[in-house]
């Protein structure tokens, strides 16, 4: 979606359809645009991951020694999955 704007086309909605309503699909592409901009707003201000891999809420100075100094959410990388 924020990579790749055009590869939501009518094929892409037509499958969309056979598994959601029209205000589903309004519902699940809103909540994936909120969080683009959530994700590219927290890495400008350096937060790392809240959690860790085993799933423990962390503090930032322990997921910044878990992660080190780029986790793939501050690197870019985590949007060309």
């Amino acid at each position: 979606m924020a990579l790749n704007p055009e590869r939501i086309d009518a094929d892409f909605h037509a499958q969309l359809r056979g598994h959601y309503t029209d205000e589903e699909i309004v519902e699940l592409g809103a909540f994936i645009g909120f969080n683009i901009g959530y994700h590219t707003f927290f890495g400008t201000l350096k937060f790392y991951p809240m959690f860790a891999p085993d799933g423990r809420l962390v503090t930032q100075e322990e997921s910044a020694r878990i992660y080190g100094d780029a986790p793939a959410s501050l690197s870019g990388a985590a949007g060309e999955r």
